[in-house]
This record gives C-alpha cells, structure tokens and sequence, in this order.
C-alpha cells in the first residue's frame, strides 16, 4: 500500500512533545514532508533530526502574528506549497474556577489556543488555495463539548477553536480546502507526565479537581488513556484522501469518553 500523505507538505504547530511529536513522526511515516513548529527550538530540532529527509524546524509562538506570517513563507521558500495545516499548539490554563483565574492566564489561553488557530490558517489558506485545495486539522478536545469542574477558560477558548472549524469549513469548501477537528479525551503526553505519574502511584487518591486515577480510566470505556499515535492516526485520515468527503467534522478519538 502506498503512504498515504506522499508529497504532502505537512506544517504541524506544538510538534516538539506529546500529540504534534507523534503526528510528525507519524506523517514522516507516511510520506510526507513535515514541518515542524514551536516555541523550543530544541524540541523542534531534535524531532526534525530524528525524522530526517526533507523534515524542517521553524521556531515560531503562533499567538504572534509575524511569526506565524514569517514561517508560512519560510515554508513556501523551501517547499513551494502548504498542503496540510495541524493546528495542534495549545496550553492548558491551571485547574480553578474563572473567579479565582488570572486575567493573564486567560489572556494567554485563548492566545494559543483560539487566536493561534486563526493566525495559522489565515496565513496557510492562500498558499492551499494555489495549491489547488488543502486540509486543516485541529487538534482540539472533547472538553468543546462538555462541561468539566474548573476547566471554564480552557473548555472555552477550546469551544471557539470547534465554531471556527465549522465557519471556516463553510467558508473555504469552494477552494477545496477541508478542515475538521479531532477531539481527544485523557493522552499521556509531557504536559500530563508528572501528575499522571502522581496519580499511578495512589490511583484511588483523588486530585485535582477532585478525580483520581482509577476514576479516569472508568470515564474511558476501552479501559485505558489515550497514546499520542492514537491521535496521529486519526491525522493521517483527515489529512489524507480517504476523507475527501469529510469537512466540518468533529472526530471524537477518546476511547469511548463521551459517548456515555
């Protein structure tokens, strides 16, 4: 079977760790040619390595409008075209109530996780567009669509993240550019490592706010947390071919989470 992305440009924003790293590597797996953005440029380097071939490394903090600008054309100088835009890059704000949150910390949540998404794709439509069409993949959550104890700023600013997906899939469906979301439950990433590690070693104690280990599992009716390849997978699909009749989409990849 052919790789599935060969000769796509592929530009994956937070592909240093966790979720972005895996779509990367996995991407690369199928052919394609993958871009890799961040805030460290350490991170971004050493997957970049690790990939190999035409893989490249771009630092950029896609809540800055120039530098969002700046490594869309620094793709363009190298490839030629943007097929693929993930619109992974996110931050969680810290696990209180909206009274006790610091306007900063929204301010920087919807930041990263609204504005980000919305810089990136303004910036990568007119190069699909030339291109002849292109799909755009958010990597959101499942949190869009529920509600969840002191998680107000980060379900939110993941809502508009879900309501810009569908606005712009309307919007750009006649340049045959498709975008869509994935929706993840609990994934063991390097945002999650230490406090999951807490959590294993006394799976019954509750955390914040107020679960315990061996409560997250019983939320995923598979039985388990979600891999970061669980997510790549699913990238693969919509991002590729196969789903050349998929827009607007919200794909629930979450191992059974919100469908109780």
């Amino acid at each position: 079977m052919a790789n599935r992305l060969e000769g796509q440009v592929a530009i994956i924003t937070g592909g240093g760790t966790g979720i972005g790293r895996g779509i990367a590597e996995v991407f690369a797996s199928e052919g394609a040619k993958v871009v890799v953005c961040g805030r460290t440029a350490t991170t971004i380097h050493a997957v970049a390595k690790e990939i190999g071939g035409d893989a490249m490394a771009i630092t950029c903090d896609v809540s800055q409008p120039k530098q969002v600008e700046k490594m869309v054309q620094d793709v363009v100088k190298k490839f030629g075209r943007v097929d693929i835009l993930i619109n992974n890059a996110g931050v969680r704000a810290s696990i209180l109530t909206i009274e006790d949150l610091s306007d900063a910390e929204w301010q920087r949540t919807f930041d990263v996780d609204a504005k980000g998404v919305w810089l990136c794709s303004k910036h990568a439509i007119p190069v699909m567009r030339k291109s002849g069409g292109g799909s755009i993949v958010m990597i959101s959550s499942i949190s869009a669509h529920i509600g969840q104890p002191k998680q107000g700023c980060y379900n939110a600013a993941k809502a508009a993240q879900e309501q810009l997906m569908k606005c712009m899939a309307i919007d750009f469906a006649k340049d045959k550019i498709r975008v869509n979301s994935i929706c993840p439950a609990w994934v063991a990433t390097e945002m999650n490592r230490e406090q999951l590690k807490q959590m294993k070693a006394q799976p019954n104690k509750p955390f914040p706010p107020g679960i315990s280990y061996n409560d997250i599992l019983k939320l995923h009716p598979i039985g388990r947390i979600g891999t970061p390849q669980d997510i790549a997978w699913a990238a693969v699909y919509l991002a590729s071919d196969e789903s050349s009749w998929v827009t607007g989409s919200s794909l629930m990849v979450d191992g059974g989470y919100i469908c109780q």
